[in-house]
């Protein structure tokens, strides 16, 4: 079942202390793989994509994609999320399409740029009834050597005051990309229940890749209700492809490998439900 507001879903789950896992999607195998998941576990589920992966995958293939998905899979509550969006032009194309959710990310803008641009995305996501998520501070990037750190929690106060936004991204210790295995990436819980104490919406928390199984299942009882995943996503896709291959040289139906990578993918997506929402 395809949710026209990813509200609905995430708003229901903080009531309750619990998650929403969002995943990106890449192609139709990981698609695939998560709705499986979801449908093994009984658990509602936001599938994302990047402006990155939209830059070789249309967002109307993305969409029809998802819509077929949500009629094999109807009792799965479903949520279509663009993460990461930055360009107004392709924030309104994906709400035009239906998107559930759009997050509008100018947190590499000063506070007030930020301010002025997420309001802009608010008042249009309004139009079409759907929920935005922003970003206030930066998050960093291991990859690029970036330190972690923490947001202002009286900014981020404010922010959310001002932009009358429906979730909240903001850093709390962990980073974009993937230093390690699960359990390599650790949620900075003091700064965490501080920004809690202070913000009376959902919290997003991104960098969730390599975060240990309790402690996404600690994070819930600290407004954390949607959780990003991608770098897992793409790491276990492209490593079980990259070993089957190397172990059936002589296999040529890219549909036997790509199932394969899918599998595992499923498998990963199982053990993130089983933390944010059980």
């Amino acid at each position: 079942m395809l949710v026209a507001n990813s509200k609905q879903l995430v708003f229901s789950a903080w009531k309750m202390q619990k998650a929403i896992g969002a995943f990106n999607v890449h192609n139709l195998e990981i698609l695939d793989a998560v709705m499986k998941a979801a449908a093994a576990k009984k658990s509602p589920v936001i599938v994302q994509i990047t402006p990155a992966t939209l830059a070789y995958f249309p967002p109307i293939y993305f969409m029809r994609l998802v819509q077929a998905a949500a009629k094999i899979y109807p009792d799965v509550p479903l949520a279509l999320h663009l993460d990461h969006g930055k360009e107004l032009e392709q924030i309104m194309e994906c709400l035009e399409l239906g998107f559930g959710s759009v997050m509008i990310d100018a947190s590499q803008k000063d506070f007030l740029t930020n301010v002025k641009i997420t309001k802009k995305v608010v008042k249009a996501a309004k139009h079409f009834r759907v929920a935005v998520e922003a970003e206030i501070g930066i998050m960093p990037n291991y990859k690029k050597n970036e330190k972690l750190n923490t947001v202002n929690i009286e900014q981020a106060k404010e922010f959310v005051k001002r932009t009358s936004i429906d979730f909240l991204a903001a850093p709390v210790g962990t980073c974009h990309g993937m230093k390690g295995p699960e359990g390599t990436e650790h949620i900075n819980f003091i700064h965490l229940k501080n920004l809690f104490s202070e913000i009376k919406i959902p919290l997003v928390l991104h960098g969730a890749s390599g975060v240990s199984f309790s402690e996404l299942k600690r994070a819930r009882l600290y407004g954390i209700a949607k959780v990003n995943f991608d770098t897992a996503i793409r790491k276990i896709f492209d490593n079980t492809l990259r070993k089957f291959l190397l172990g059936n040289k002589s296999e040529e139906d890219l549909r036997v490998y790509l199932n394969e990578a899918g599998k595992s993918v499923q498998k990963l997506v199982k053990g993130k439900i089983n933390a944010l929402y059980y």
